[in-house]
């Protein structure tokens, strides 16, 4: 496809897209004369994930910049790309499985990896988490590894879930799954929408069951109950 149908069918304006290709975001289109080039899905799928990085993540371009760089490189794993788009999700410093982990590391933590079976290594979603706990520690509000637990236990099982549905959609054959852009894309979404799921999931069950306790839960009618006296 020719730039202004890219940038029909990816809702990026010309500009933007010629912006994105000066900046190293955007892989150069196959050239079909001095001024026309050609691009193609992979081209569609890396606008998606720059749109993602930047009204959803709030990322800068030169963030930006760095995920595609290792997206680009043929020697680089999906995983290394999907680190730095974690870090971009969380907001916190880009890990490598080779730093060491830091001394003064929350004490819940590695007990907790131990207990889920799960690496001991440093990732992204570690740091944050040992940010979390310190930020609660600060406002005093307890979390005991027994509780902590609690919720990395069902956490587990939708992590293997969900990383099941990026690599495959809906259960699609392995001939057809998305491209490297798609699935960080993905990713990130999913880090930003699920975290915002499991905050209202959690208040919808506290609000839930305060109003069963109270009596004031309808009945399956939607009528209120009746009320003694």
């Amino acid at each position: 496809m020719l730039l202004q149908e890219l940038s029909r069918t990816s809702g990026v304006s010309v500009a933007s897209i010629k912006y994105y290709r000066r900046e190293g975001l955007l892989p150069p289109g196959e050239r079909l004369t001095a001024t026309r080039f050609d691009y193609g899905p992979r081209h569609r799928d890396r606008l998606d994930l720059i749109q993602v990085l930047r009204e959803a993540a709030g990322s800068s371009i030169a963030e930006i910049r760095a995920l595609c760089a290792v997206l680009d490189d043929p020697d680089r794993p999906i995983i290394a790309a999907l680190e730095i788009a974690q870090a971009l999700a969380l907001r916190v410093p880009a890990q490598s499985l080779r730093d060491e982990v830091p001394h003064d590391e929350d004490p819940r933590i590695a007990p907790l990896l131990a207990e889920l079976g799960w690496p001991d290594v440093p990732t992204v979603p570690r740091t944050a988490l040992d940010a979390l706990l310190r930020e609660m520690r600060s406002m005093e509000i307890p979390v005991s590894p027994e509780s902590l637990l609690r919720y990395a236990r069902p956490m587990a099982r939708i992590a293997a879930e969900d990383l099941e549905d990026i690599r495959r959609p809906g259960g699609a054959p392995p001939e057809v799954a998305p491209s490297p852009d798609v699935i960080v894309m993905r990713a990130v979404v999913g880090s930003l929408a699920f975290a915002r799921l499991l905050v209202v999931l959690r208040a919808l069950g506290h609000a839930s069951l305060t109003l069963s306790d109270a009596g004031l839960s309808r009945t399956h009618d939607g009528s209120a109950p009746p009320r003694d006296g």
